[in-house]
C-alpha cells in the first residue's frame, strides 16, 4: 500500500534533519506531479523539434547527409517530470553507431529518437560539514539523456507502466518521443529525419478536462499557434447576439475569418456547400454527362450501402449525345446511338454508330464511344431505410 502524502511541519527549538529539509523540498515536486498526470496529457511543451543541416562529404565520394540537432525545449513525461533541454543540442553520430539499432536495418528504416530524464548527483558543495565527514553534493542536477530506438521502437510510448498515484515525478526513465531518424551506414552519418513513421509521431502536451470555461465569454480552440495564419479554429462567442459558434482560418492576426456560424438561435450559415446524408422518405438526385467506362457518380451524402439490395430504390435515366465530333473532318457523317445502359457497377456502357454517306455502298459503320447525359434519383424509404 502507497504511503498517506505528508508535508513537513516545523516548530521553535526544533532539531533539523537533512530528512526534514529533504521532504519539505520534495513536497512540491511530487504535488506538481501528480497534477501533470492527472490534469495533463504527457508530451512535448515547446521545443524540441529535430533539425537538420544538408552537408555533403569531402570529394571524390561527395556523400550527402544531415547533420541533426534537438531544439531547446520543454516536455512532461507520464510520470509529471519535467524535462528541460537548454540549449539545442546535437545528435551524437557516435552514440547512434553505440546503440548498435541499425544492425540488420535497410537505408529506408526510421529509427526513432527519445527524450529520457535523469538525475544525477551535483559536485560536492566545498561547504564544509560537520565532524570529519566528507563533503557531499548539495544540488541534484536534472539533466536528460537522448536515446535512439530500433526501427518500430516506437509503438512503446504508449504502453509504457504509469507511476502510482500517489508517486512523484520519478527519477527518469518514461520516453518522450521527438522524431525520426535515417542512418547511411557506410559513412555512419544521419541521412534524414522526419516527424512521423507508420502513423506514429511525437505526442504534444494537452489538457485533461470535462468542463472548460472562459472568462471573457470567449473561448478559442486552435489547430496551431495564433500567429499561424490559414490553420482552422473554433470559436464558441457569448458575446454576438445572444451566442454563436464560428468555424475558420485564422488570418495573421489570428482572428477567425468564419466560414460556417451557428448561431444561438439555431441559425445555420454557411459560405459554402452543405452536404449531408440521405434520410428516411427524402429523395437524392444527381445529373452530368458522362462518356463511356464511367462509373457514374451516386448523389451527395448518398453512399454505396444506402442502394445495396432491399435499401433504397435507384433511378437511372440516360440520354445519348449524337451532337459528338465524327471519326473524319471529310464525307458526310450520320449516327445513331448503338448502345445506352449501365452495368451491375454503373459502370456507363455508350457506343455511337457513324456512317460515311459519302462513300460507295455498301456502308462499313465505325462504333466509337459516346457522351451521355444521365440523371440518378435515389429514393429512400420512409421506414426500412438506411
Amino acid at each position: 500500500m502507497a504511503d498517506v502524502i505528508s508535508r513537513t511541519t516545523f516548530y521553535e527549538g526544533q532539531i533539523l534533519g537533512a530528512a526534514d529539509l529533504q521532504a519539505g523540498v520534495d513536497h512540491g515536486p511530487g504535488q506538481l506531479a501528480r497534477h501533470e498526470r492527472y490534469l495533463h496529457l504527457w508530451g512535448i511543451a515547446f521545443g524540441l523539434a529535430l533539425v537538420k543541416t544538408e552537408r555533403t562529404t569531402a570529394a571524390p565520394a561527395s556523400v550527402p547527409y544531415v547533420e541533426v540537432k534537438v531544439a531547446a525545449g520543454v516536455a512532461i513525461d507520464g510520470t509529471g517530470r519535467e524535462l528541460v533541454v537548454p540549449n539545442d543540442t546535437p545528435l551524437s553520430e557516435s552514440e547512434f553507431d553505440q546503440f548498435n539499432v541499425a544492425v540488420g536495418a535497410t537505408s529506408t528504416d526510421w529509427f526513432p529518437v527519445f527524450l529520457v530524464g535523469l538525475d544525477e548527483v551535483g559536485a560536492p558543495s566545498g561547504g564544509g560539514s560537520m565532524g570529519c565527514t566528507a563533503d557531499q553534493a548539495s544540488r541534484t542536477v536534472e539533466s536528460f539523456l537522448l536515446q535512439f530506438g530500433r526501427p518500430g521502437d516506437a509503438t512503446i510510448i504508449d504502453t509504457q507502466t504509469p507511476a502510482a498515484v500517489a508517486d512523484g515525478p520519478g527519477s527518469g526513465g518514461w520516453k518522450v518521443l521527438l522524431g525520426f531518424v535515417q542512418w547511411n551506414n557506410t559513412i555512419k552519418k544521419f541521412a534524414d529525419v522526419n516527424t512521423i513513421d507508420q502513423g506514429i509521431a511525437p505526442r504534444y502536451a494537452g489538457v485533461q478536462a470535462d468542463e472548460i470555461a472562459a472568462r471573457g465569454g470567449q473561448l478559442v480552440l486552435r489547430s496551431k499557434s495564433r500567429s499561424q495564419a490559414g490553420a482552422p479554429a473554433v470559436v464558441i462567442d457569448a458575446s454576438t447576439g445572444g451566442g454563436e459558434l464560428r468555424f475558420g482560418a485564422q488570418d495573421a492576426g489570428g482572428a477567425v475569418q468564419p466560414v460556417f456560424r451557428v448561431t444561438a438561435k439555431g441559425d445555420v450559415i454557411a459560405t459554402g456547400q452543405i452536404q449531408g446524408a440521405a434520410t428516411p422518405g427524402s429523395v437524392q438526385v444527381q445529373s452530368g454527362t458522362a462518356t463511356d467506362g464511367i462509373i457514374l457518380p451516386l448523389p451527395p451524402g448518398v453512399t454505396e450501402d444506402m442502394v445495396a439490395p432491399g435499401k433504397a430504390t435507384l433511378h437511372v435515366q440516360l440520354t445519348p449525345r449524337l451532337d459528338g465530333t465524327p471519326p473524319d473532318p471529310t464525307g458526310k457523317w450520320a449516327n445513331s446511338s448503338l448502345k445506352c445502359s449501365l452495368g451491375a457497377d454503373r459502370r456507363l456502357n455508350c457506343l455511337i454508330r457513324w456512317f460515311n454517306l459519302a462513300t460507295a455502298a455498301p456502308i462499313v459503320p465505325k462504333d466509337l464511344p459516346g457522351l451521355c447525359d444521365y440523371m440518378i434519383v435515389v429514393s429512400v424509404p420512409a421506414a426500412g431505410g438506411p
